[in-house]
């Protein structure tokens, strides 16, 4: 008898238990696909409202029923290009051409060559710190740090007054040296710290065997530090690819970026919400894709440099 009353005991305590564990999973999965609705609103919201036509845009309450149209992507394009001021009711005329297939251009270059060279110097530099012993090596960290604790509005006027001195205002080589001034640091303090977990004896044995010091770092250390490479040339790359403020000061027309293009949908007349919603989807998209696509190697890059930092 005592033993069934001991055993009828335990099954109704397990089974507590398994109700326990299933309400807290269905609370976590609920705050979770709370918190991801929450978050994701404005991006679907975004999405939506491009396929509007702008009278649909502006109407109170917003229609969440409509008839789809590309009106607004085609006009980014200059396939269908109209006057957004007409549909809404304004006066004036817009601008019957849009750039910004070149600005796409633009911010695909710029930001290329900032991730590219940032990842080349950037690992070269992080190699040559945690294999050689020289002198005022942790200063030279903490200095490379401490420039990322400068914001970049207090030195955007000097580069400016610098690149103007030297007649480079305007171009992707004045906007890809600036980016690499601050992401190059970024790219030297992340790639130390998966390069740290690599053992220096896998080097040796390939020097032993003929290679030399690049080379044992071109076919041992890089191939074994590719996860470390794709999360810091993702971080590389949406850095550079966001970015505004040194793109709005630098660029006035030739070389403007997608951030700083964004300024132009925006007159003294009105404001052109459709193109407007259509040009921030389109410049989402890639980093959404890239992301995404690169979502695994981020993750496992990010734990195996969280192992020695």
């Amino acid at each position: 008898m005592a033993v069934a009353a001991a055993g009828r005991v335990r099954s109704r305590a397990a089974a507590r238990r398994r109700r326990g564990l299933r309400l807290s999973t269905a609370l976590t999965y609920l705050v979770l696909i709370s918190w991801g609705a929450f978050t994701l609103l404005p991006i679907l919201w975004t999405y939506v409202t491009s396929f509007k036509e702008p009278v649909d845009v502006f109407a109170l309450p917003p229609k969440l029923l409509f008839p789809p149209t590309l009106h607004n992507y085609l006009e980014l394009f200059n396939l269908d290009v109209t006057t957004e001021f007409e549909n809404v009711g304004a006066t004036g005329s817009a601008s019957a051409s849009s750039a910004f297939p070149q600005y796409f251009i633009n911010s695909l270059l710029v930001s290329g060559a900032t991730t590219g060279l940032a990842l080349v110097l950037g690992s070269l530099a992080a190699y040559a710190l945690t294999r050689f012993r020289f002198r005022f090596g942790s200063g030279l960290l903490i200095g490379m740090f401490m420039t990322r604790l400068v914001p970049p509005i207090a030195i955007v006027v000097p580069l400016y007054l610098i690149w103007r001195e030297v007649g480079l205002i305007d171009t992707q080589f004045a906007l890809v040296v600036t980016y690499l001034s601050f992401t190059l640091p970024f790219v030297v303090w992340l790639m130390r710290g998966f390069l740290k977990d690599i053992p220096i004896d896998l080097e040796e044995a390939a020097m032993t065997d003929g290679c030399s010091r690049l080379g044992a770092l071109v076919r041992i250390v890089l191939p074994l530090a590719a996860p470390g490479l794709a999360t810091t040339a993702i971080f590389a790359l949406i850095g550079a690819w966001n970015e505004f403020l040194f793109a709005v000061i630098l660029t006035s027309g030739d070389s403007k970026t997608l951030p700083a293009a964004i300024l132009e949908f925006k007159s003294d007349k009105a404001i052109l919400w459709g193109r407007l919603y259509a040009a921030g989807d389109l410049i989402m998209l890639p980093v959404l894709i890239f992301g995404l696509v690169m979502q695994k190697r981020l993750v496992r890059g990010l734990t195996g440099g969280a192992v020695t930092g």
